[in-house]
Formats: structure tokens, C-alpha cells, sequence
């Protein structure tokens, strides 16, 4: 029985990885792996994973425009497939979030490296916003840039979602993340040295970060999401943690 394929690239359902090397003392290459990578829609047609997003519709199967959106239990709409891949089999996945992110990234392809970056500060991804910050520092020699896409690299650290997320330090707070918070606030901010604690200071050393790599001006401090709040203003609605920040002026410029 010959693989069931893509429906819109018509090649099988796997991906084949190939070995790092040939099997020792042999002529032979190492087998190559197959490993899955299988949408499944509810009206019972498949995808590689990029595939479908890439030919996302949004309510709509692509391939026979069956309607695959349901209603959950929140009352918002979801689109439950099944996801085949090498960490196996996940049945009644919801699509529709990355779905309704990639097309937004396709229609505005400049926003992925902030995309990127507010990712990083909402899984707490220290190491990660360092070197992006870093990337954009050392710039791109890449003439054929649009200056838009450029401009959203210069300034990273000043980025700023069109949805509700906001900057980099509203997700922080929002998320909980207070480690982002203080490295954002070393890097973005003029918050006074002394406000910061030893421990943090520290912490900036052994990531090999130094006061001279900030660049305060414009205070992210100032940066205000969709609805016009400012950090400051998110943290006290957020609350918990955020409220001794308050108290001891870190978030107000």
C-alpha cells in the first residue's frame, strides 16, 4: 500500500533524517529514519505541519474546504487536529492559535524577529534575548533589507506588538517573569545602578553584560501597549510581585 501523502505538496507523510555519519567500519550509510509528520483535519485530510500552515485559511480545509472550525468550551472558536510527529500521536490539538500567527507573520513577514524576541521573554528565555540583542547590535550587511525590517532590529529592545503583548517588559510582567524584567531594565531602561540588586548585578557579570551595553534612551519604561498602558500601569493591575516593584519606583521612569 504506497504512503499517504500531503495534500498540498503530494509527497508522503514523514520526513526522512539522515544519519551524521556512515555506520563504522561499513560501506553501507546508516538506514535512514523516517519520522512522521502528519496533520490530520477533522473532515479527514492530512498536511505535513508546514505545509498547512503555510496554506492556512483559517476556518476552512484548504484542500476541500470543508468547515474544520468548532466552538470550545469558552465559547471561541478552535480547530481540533490530530498531530502526528517523532514525539508521536496528539489527538484533539489546537491548531488555531499558531494557525492565526503564522498567517498574521506571513502578511507581516518584518514582525518575526519581534515575534522572536516577546517569545523569548515570555518562556523567560535569558540567554536567548542576550544573543538577539547582541545580532541586532552587530547589524546586517544585507543591502536588499527594507528599511521597515531594519528598523524593527535596530531597536529590539523597543519593539512593540500590535496585539495586546505589548513590549518586551509588559510580557514580563504580565508573565511573571521578573528575571526578564531586570535584565530588559539593565539593557533599555535609566533606572538608577543602585536600584538594582547585587545579585542581579552579578548575574549581568556572569552573562558577560556590562553597564555600557545599555542603551537607555528612550526609557522602555515609557512604552505603552494596544490600550496605552504603561509597564507601570500593567503591573498594577497584575499585582502579586509586581507590587514591591512599584513600591521601590523600578518600573517608573
Amino acid at each position: 500500500m504506497p504512503d499517504q501523502v500531503c495534500e498540498i505538496c503530494h509527497e508522503p507523510l514523514f520526513i526522512e533524517v539522515e544519519p551524521d555519519s556512515e555506520v563504522e567500519d561499513s560501506k553501507t550509510p546508516a538506514q535512514v529514519e523516517r519520522v512522521p509528520d502528519d496533520v490530520e483535519l477533522s473532515c479527514g485530510c492530512h498536511y505535513h505541519w508546514d505545509c498547512f500552515l503555510e496554506a492556512y485559511s483559517i476556518t476552512q480545509c484548504p484542500n476541500c474546504a470543508a468547515d474544520i472550525a468548532t466552538m470550545g468550551p469558552d465559547k471561541h472558536h478552535q480547530v481540533l487536529v490530530t498531530v502526528k510527529n517523532e514525539g508521536g500521536v496528539q489527538k484533539d490539538f489546537d491548531i488555531l492559535p499558531i494557525g492565526i500567527e503564522e498567517s498574521y507573520l506571513r502578511a507581516y513577514p518584518e514582525e518575526r524577529k519581534g515575534h522572536a524576541y516577546l517569545e523569548f521573554c515570555r518562556e523567560g528565555d535569558i540567554d536567548a534575548i542576550i544573543n538577539m540583542v547582541r545580532d541586532v547590535d552587530e547589524g546586517d550587511d544585507d543591502e536588499e533589507e527594507d528599511e521597515e525590517d531594519v528598523g524593527h532590529q535596530k531597536d529590539i529592545l523597543r519593539y512593540l506588538e500590535k496585539g495586546d503583548d505589548g513590549s518586551g517588559l509588559h510580557v514580563a510582567i504580565r508573565y511573571q517573569k521578573q528575571e526578564v524584567a531586570w535584565l530588559l531594565l539593565a539593557l533599555g531602561s535609566q533606572l538608577a545602578w543602585d536600584k538594582f540588586p547585587a545579585n542581579v548585578l552579578q548575574a549581568m557579570t556572569a552573562l558577560g553584560l556590562q553597564k555600557s551595553d545599555r542603551r537607555g534612551d528612550p526609557d522602555i519604561r515609557t512604552l505603552k501597549d494596544r490600550t496605552g498602558r504603561t509597564p507601570a500601569e500593567l503591573a498594577e493591575e497584575v499585582g502579586g510581585p509586581w507590587v514591591e516593584w512599584l513600591k521601590e519606583g523600578r518600573l517608573s521612569p
